[in-house]
């Protein structure tokens, strides 16, 4: 059995699973209309008829498109176009028009995911550098792309780019722990699980930040409403017809909202920790969420889940320094838990419901929210090493 290696999978220690490019901030030429439609989109939400000007634009030229950077950007720009077609009026829309849908049925088959707004393009591919030596962190970094925009929309994805690019160390670390359990090394162990440590222990600070910039009662009435899907959403219940796509056959999907659920960094670090949970509609729910994911990041994620037990390797050494640190990774992705549950409580729960498309019980991914929350928690939580 051997150990994953970041380069196979695209993946680095510098980057993470953000692209190694810093993403492109505008496409090729030959659809310079929707680059400039989708910049403007926080104007034309305020404006009326933004389903009628959707309409107008003329067809999306697919054969322009040249290299990764601009694919994913045509991904980033359809999907934002598309979810405030979906959410610019209170009643929601039951069918998108052909020149929206089936372009962005069509990138999404390029990028391989399905044609609704994924946590990928929301924040890895949604970020540019202020000063473009410096870090990508919070503080050197701006959204190409959002919706109304303002501090706090921007605060909050902005938090997870910086959580995305700081996961970056753990995920070599993940390389390594599992190199040492092929060499059966322990103090090589111990000094990758040390590093895993502090990458994890360096993220959860970044997703405590969150309250800095991001106002609930903002967040819940501004933000959240426009990143919904179309599965289980009480405004939706026959989901979204794309017309034009003859592959869909006029009949109404009902793919998820985008959702944290969707980055591959926690079900990487449940994977090299040996993090289970329960075979029940929850764990199904985690699962479903990797066809969310870029496919290289599923890869990477199976390759751990597949890859020599690190677990099993500290509970053979028995090392007490070696069992701590591993406990203590494991505690942190606990940690991460309960304050995405705690943020749930009061960017989501204690809020009051507005508009059909946005309840408060229910997440952007269509799931009772807490219930899974609560559960993902005390299922880490009660996974220690004795």
């Amino acid at each position: 059995m051997s150990a994953v290696r970041l380069v196979d999978f695209g993946l680095s220690e510098e980057f993470g699973y953000l692209p190694h490019y810093d993403p492109a901030q505008s496409l090729s030429p030959g659809n310079e209309e929707w680059d400039e439609f989708a910049l403007d989109i926080p104007k034309l939400l305020m404006g009326s008829d933004f389903r009628k000007r959707v309409k107008e634009l003329k067809p999306f030229d697919i054969s322009a498109l040249k290299g990764e950077p601009d694919v994913q950007r045509a991904m980033m720009i359809l999907s934002y176009i598309g979810q405030s077609y979906q959410w610019s009026d209170n009643e929601p829309a039951h069918t998108l028009p052909k020149n929206l849908a089936l372009p962005w049925y069509q990138v999404g088959k390029l990028v391989g995911r399905p044609p609704i707004l994924s946590y990928q393009s929301y924040a890895n591919d949604n970020w540019r550098r202020l000063d473009t030596t410096g870090p990508v962190e919070c503080g050197n970094i701006a959204l190409l792309q959002c919706f109304l925009g303002g501090q706090d929309e921007e605060w909050f994805i902005l938090i997870h780019i910086d959580i995305e690019k700081k996961a970056g160390k753990a995920l070599k670390a993940i390389e390594d722990a599992q190199a040492a359990v092929v060499k059966d090394d322990a103090d090589a162990l111990e000094e990758a699980l040390e590093n895993l440590r502090a990458s994890l222990a360096a993220m959860y600070q970044v997703l405590c930040r969150m309250p800095e910039k991001c106002d609930p009662y903002i967040y819940f009435h501004r933000v959240r409403p426009y990143i919904f899907g179309w599965r289980n959403n009480p405004s939706l219940p026959n989901g979204v017809v794309y017309e034009g796509v003859d592959e869909y056959k006029g009949v109404g999907q009902t793919f998820r909202g985008e959702t944290g659920a969707q980055s591959a960094i926690i079900p990487a670090m449940d994977g090299v920790l040996g993090i289970d949970h329960e075979n029940d509609v929850l764990r199904e729910y985690l699962m479903e969420m990797r066809t969310y994911m870029p496919p290289k990041h599923v890869a990477f994620i199976e390759a751990v889940e597949r890859g020599p037990s690190v677990r099993e390797m500290v509970k053979k050494v028995n090392r007490r320094t070696l069992t701590s640190l591993f406990n203590t990774c494991v505690e942190i992705v606990g940690d991460f838990r309960a304050k995405h549950l705690e943020y749930a409580g009061t960017y989501i729960h204690a809020q009051a419901q507005a508009t059909p498309g946005n309840p408060s019980a229910v997440g952007t991914g269509g799931t009772p929210f807490m219930v899974y929350l609560r559960k993902h928690r005390d299922e880490t939580r009660a996974q220690l090493i004795n």
